[in-house]
């Protein structure tokens, strides 16, 4: 999401360039449009005004683009700063809460290591071997795991932490938080 936000961001900036380099020709080109007519004292004819019309038309609508631009960019930077923020905190309060979990059903060192590897999604085998352990023995502590957590299954397991975290997650939109 992140990664998505900093792309619509760095399109924005370029574009913003471009409209940039536009609004200065138009501008540069009207000033000359209006010396060489206007000043230099050559009648301008109906085609000339209509032409000067037009380009200081454009010369403000791509200002107006540009405004508009650079508040859209402020707002996804402003936007993409708030996710960062909420992506931190919730890695910084799902560690926390965890191990508090954990602490709560008295889980063993070994049983917490496992129960981290089944959050994360490994399989028995790949649990069995991340630890150097047999399949039997983290199956055994997997079932210790379920019974201290009165949960029947890995899903249920995850889901424990996942209802909590849903809430977490739909509070921060309540905070109130300062953009600079």
């Amino acid at each position: 999401m992140q990664h998505v936000g900093a792309m619509q961001a760095s399109t924005l900036k370029y574009v913003t360039v471009f409209l940039i380099g536009s609004v200065i020709f138009f501008v540069f080109d009207v000033a000359s449009d209006i010396y060489e007519r206007v000043i230099a004292s050559n009648a301008p004819s109906l085609l000339d005004l209509t032409h000067l019309f037009f380009e200081v038309f454009s010369a403000l609508a791509l200002i107006l683009a540009i405004r508009i631009l650079v508040r859209q960019l402020r707002w996804l930077q402003a936007r993409n700063t708030q996710q960062s923020q909420s992506l931190s905190f919730l890695r910084g309060e799902m560690d926390s809460f965890v191990q508090g979990k954990f602490d709560e059903w008295g889980l063993t060192s070994a049983e917490r290591d496992i129960a981290m590897y089944m959050l994360k999604g490994l399989s028995i085998a790949e649990i069995a071997s991340a630890r150097s352990t047999a399949e039997g023995t983290v199956k055994a502590q997997t079932s210790n795991i379920f019974r201290k957590t009165g949960v029947a299954s890995r899903m249920e397991l995850m889901s424990l932490f996942m209802d909590e975290f849903l809430d977490v997650g739909a509070g921060l939109g309540d905070r109130p938080r300062s953009v600079e």
